[in-house]
């Protein structure tokens, strides 16, 4: 069983303004015990670490509309597949999956590409070429982190490998720093 990495990657640098909506999500959904924490930005990317919960859709959908952002939710799970959904003015946009040692070619490729045009706003399209070749043929990847490690470098996000559980463990590898992440919850 490997590492397995969950992330909501916000868009955003208003760490305040997202800790009053996450706050405000938990508290109108109390019954699901939302839990999440939030480190401080680091380049326009604001890392949300939410405990594994039915509810993580619907809180993207609901934090892309409040916060009017750009919402992706990573998920790297035991360094088998990749998870990845993008969320915008509270709709979820077409997401995929991609698993180690699968290669796509023509239309599964072309969807895989017209998936991550939901990126265009933080990497150019030559970037997002480069990302489409590397997801399309995982053939000779072994971990889903590596996977995730080029989406980040691709996209400049820079805290995605933890999770919500690792965190509430007291393990900090995979944070880049600055800062203490702050809990939050219902």
């Amino acid at each position: 069983m490997g590492a397995t990495y969950l992330s909501l990657q916000l868009r955003m640098a208003d760490r305040d303004t997202a800790l009053a909506g996450l706050k405000s999500i938990a508290a109108a959904n109390a019954g699901a015990g939302l839990q999440f924490y939030v480190t401080e930005p680091i380049e326009n990317w604001l890392a949300v670490f939410p405990n594994f919960t039915p509810e993580l859709e619907r809180t993207a959908k609901t934090l892309s509309a409040q916060l009017d952002c750009l919402v992706l939710l990573l998920l790297s799970f035991d360094e088998d597949e990749l998870y990845m959904m993008f969320f915008r003015n509270g709709k979820q946009l077409p997401w995929f999956k991609v698993g180690v040692g699968r290669k796509r070619s023509g239309k599964e490729r072309d969807k895989i590409a017209a998936k991550l045009e939901a990126l265009a706003e933080v990497c150019d399209a030559e970037s997002r070429a480069r990302l489409v070749s590397i997801l399309a043929d995982a053939t000779n990847i072994t971990f889903a982190s590596d996977l995730l490690r080029s989406v980040c470098e691709t996209a400049g996000i820079r805290n995605a490998f933890t999770s919500f559980d690792y965190l509430s463990r007291g393990e900090r590898d995979g944070l880049a720093f600055p800062g203490e992440p702050t809990l939050v919850s219902g």
